[in-house]
């Protein structure tokens, strides 16, 4: 148990140094994991990235996956209750809630920035989104490469550089102004001048229910973006969701 509490204390200690200054929530693992990597009993601490879905002002379940549900037993109610991705640490329950995979008890939650397709401003894309560079986590504990798809969201956990003087700006916008390709997009970053003196990490996700139904169908998704070593473009499958 002390041991357990202590592994516990260190991640939240590693969360709270993974808050940056843009207001973006640091992390570094995807799915839930278990803290204690000798048990799988039901008083272990798991971490998570999961959706926030509202039932009512007070009522609400997760979404572990794109298929598993998680349903919180005690009486934890994030403020601002709203649809929005988060970092949540929970517990295994043995009671069952009936149209839930699991029940779980709450120990903390954290919101991740949450945010919509941006609109393509064309020649004011620049000056408005920015174009500074960042590199995609590829040691990512999340997901390998740093950018995933899941419940209908696009994931980016990337690295860059800031100072801490100013917030930084994160938007995903469609890759052309008339919009020729829907599923290709654009992940822009404006530092607004911020001093570059620390690389650190951030998580965004974007909600992707504006992209057209693909009618069962999987595409290809591609995100470009600016990186230290110039233009790249990544491919990810994607189906509506």
């Amino acid at each position: 148990k002390n041991r357990n509490n202590k592994l516990i204390d260190e991640a939240m200690k590693t969360l709270r140094t993974f808050i940056v200054m843009l207001g973006v929530i640091l992390s570094s693992t995807a799915f839930y994991s278990c803290l204690k990597d000798d048990g799988n009993s039901l008083n272990d601490a798991n971490l998570g990235i999961v959706t926030i879905k509202p039932l009512s002002s007070d009522s609400y379940y997760l979404q572990l996956d794109d298929t598993t549900t998680l349903w919180p037993m005690n009486n934890y109610v994030p403020s601002n209750l709203k649809e929005r991705r988060a970092i949540v640490y929970f517990q295994f329950l043995p009671e069952k809630t009936a149209g839930y995979t699991h029940s779980v008890n709450i120990i903390r939650m954290d919101s991740v920035l949450t945010k919509p397709i941006a609109e393509n401003l064309g020649a004011k894309n620049d000056e408005v989104y920015g174009k500074d560079p960042v590199t995609m986590y590829q040691n990512s504990l999340w997901v390998k490469g740093g950018v995933w798809i899941e419940d209908g969201y696009l994931n980016i956990n990337f690295i860059s550089e800031f100072g801490g003087y100013k917030k930084h700006f994160l938007n995903l916008i469609p890759a052309s102004e008339n919009n020729q390709d829907p599923y290709s997009l654009e992940f822009r970053h404006n530092a607004y001048d911020d001093p570059k003196t620390t690389r650190q990490e951030g998580l965004v996700a974007f909600d992707l229910k504006t992209l057209p139904d693909t009618k069962g169908e999987t595409v290809k998704l591609k995100i470009k973006y600016k990186s230290y070593d110039g233009d790249k473009t990544i491919e990810l499958d994607y189906k509506s969701k």
